[in-house]
């Protein structure tokens, strides 16, 4: 059975199979057993401001992870305390891209300022290609999505990107690892983006 790629926190959206209706649900993910079920903060569609119709058992579910929209069927078992629900673990799903680059493995010492503070903050960028990467910050590190911030590294080249800017996307908290990841956007000067854009498309020609 595939493993989906399910994090403590992440955002579900939900909606009843069968249903005309274009509503749907969002609701977020507690926790989780490989192959056996999710647990899920219980979910309601809203139709109005005074009416909410609680999700049924048979649901389309999907959730995004790193660039990619995961769908999957399932049925909603049963609630449980303090609102929460057993989503049926899926025994399939489907995966679709919503990246127009490849994205290349990397451990990239990072500084970064967030917004307009001067404060330098440090960090590994563990993955990285021409439009963004993925920043781990080994503490929480509290920062807001659309945020700016200026990022400087080296690259594997050899080639230093100093001052980058880019903006936060999503961010995820682990406060059990006290650790906090970021997908950021990045925005320019042009001569930093050429710098990771030779680098990027090297590895995918030669298959690094």
């Amino acid at each position: 059975m595939k493993k989906l790629p399910l994090e403590i926190g992440q955002e579900l959206f939900i909606r009843p199979l069968g249903e005309n209706m274009p509503h749907k649900a969002k609701t977020q993910i507690v926790g989780a057993r490989h192959g056996e079920f999710i647990i899920i903060d219980e979910p309601a569609i809203k139709i109005s401001n005074r009416l909410i119709i609680p999700v049924g058992e048979a649901v389309l579910c999907w959730f995004l992870h790193e660039g990619n929209v995961y769908r999957f069927e399932s049925i909603i078992r049963k609630s449980l305390e303090e609102r929460l629900c057993i989503l049926e673990y899926p025994l399939d799903f489907q995966v679709e891209s919503l990246r127009r680059h490849i994205r290349i493995q990397v451990n990239l010492e990072t500084e970064f300022k967030i917004g307009f503070r001067e404060q330098i903050f440090r960090g590994t960028i563990s993955d990285i290609s021409e439009s963004g990467c993925k920043l781990v910050v080994d503490s929480i590190t509290i920062v807001s999505r659309n945020q700016r911030i200026v990022l400087s590294f080296m690259l594997p080249d050899n080639r230093i990107v100093r001052d980058i800017e880019g903006i936060v996307r999503n961010v995820l908290y682990d406060r059990l690892r006290m650790k906090t990841e970021m997908g950021i956007q990045f925005k320019g000067p042009e001569s930093e983006l050429s710098k990771i854009s030779s680098f990027c498309q090297f590895c995918q020609y030669f298959k690094v």
